[in-house]
């Protein structure tokens, strides 16, 4: 066994000296060891550049992935960047229409005094039926004040501290307000409803004349027990529900608010010639929201 590793390692080292000095001749100006080299290997080095121009165009495009990957990633950052720089811009374009649009309903109802306050949480466990905003008896706000949006009303004030007031909306079940049916003029009553509340819907009853109420009439302030000033949008009638001789039972409101997305309000604390309780504000003018 001795005898043939020594064997195996003698021919080996003459082979390796073999072609190294094979190798050093094929280099050393022309010679016939050269020709014959070139000979011999240029077709292997025609299988071996076969092989080879693929794999090294396969790590070249390994490399360009990469780049590429990295360039993408880049473009994703900035795509995302534009994206939330023109969020930014709707963002201000849609609170300046309802700065806007508040600012003309104040105009609108010049013998009602009103201050904008902003909406700065919502009632747990509820659905959008009660709200806090930032500003309360500080400003001139008291309980039973109405608070409204361009769009109509959102409901009253209930409570009321230095800095704050919570705001009942019309789907609270606490909450009424005198309608008339601005297509005929019929007076009637909306008020919440504990199960209508989930789909931010209230109930309109004691319609005066219900024989004339359709599907789509819109319904509007009747200006009836002091709080709301009249013709303020309230809603549209979705369903009707009547007994077997066609007298209403009640009829489903859709509110012309949606109160899920409420950022500014108006409070009014002085209409139709009257300060609502004590609304004289106590410090300046308080009338633009923070």
């Amino acid at each position: 066994m001795s005898f043939l590793r020594k064997r195996y390692l003698k021919i080996t080292v003459i082979v390796i000296v073999l072609l190294a000095t094979l190798t050093v001749l094929s280099k050393i100006g022309d010679n016939p060891v050269q020709s014959a080299l070139n000979s011999v290997m240029s077709p292997i080095f025609s299988v071996a550049e076969k092989i080879v121009t693929p794999a090294r165009k396969f790590v070249q495009r390994v490399k360009n992935a990469n780049s590429y990957e990295a360039e993408i990633e880049e473009l994703k950052k900035q795509v995302n960047a534009l994206k939330t720089e023109n969020r930014s811009r709707e963002e201000y374009i849609i609170e300046n229409r309802r700065l806007k649009e508040l600012l003309s309903l104040k105009d609108g109802m010049s013998e009602s005094r009103m201050i904008t306050a902003r909406v700065i949480s919502y009632e747990p466990d509820s659905w959008y039926d009660t709200f806090m905003i930032n500003k309360g008896e500080n400003a001139g706000i008291s309980k039973d004040n109405a608070v409204i949006t361009g769009l109509g009303v959102v409901g009253k004030v209930t409570q009321v501290g230095k800095n704050w007031a919570k705001v009942s909306t019309l789907i609270n079940i606490s909450n009424s307000v005198g309608v008339k049916l601005s297509r005929t003029g019929d007076i009637g009553v909306v008020s919440g409803d504990a199960v209508l509340a989930e789909n931010k819907q209230c109930r309109l009853e004691y319609l005066s004349n219900d024989k004339k109420l359709i599907n789509g009439d819109i319904l509007l302030t009747s200006g009836l027990g002091g709080i709301y000033p009249s013709d303020l949008s309230v809603g549209k009638v979705t369903e009707i529900h009547a007994d077997s001789a066609g007298n209403l039972e009640y009829a489903v409101v859709e509110p012309s608010v949606d109160f899920s997305s409420l950022y500014e309000v108006l409070v009014i604390t002085y209409h139709n010639g009257e300060w609502n309780e004590e609304s004289v504000p106590t410090s300046g003018d308080e009338e633009v929201a923070e």
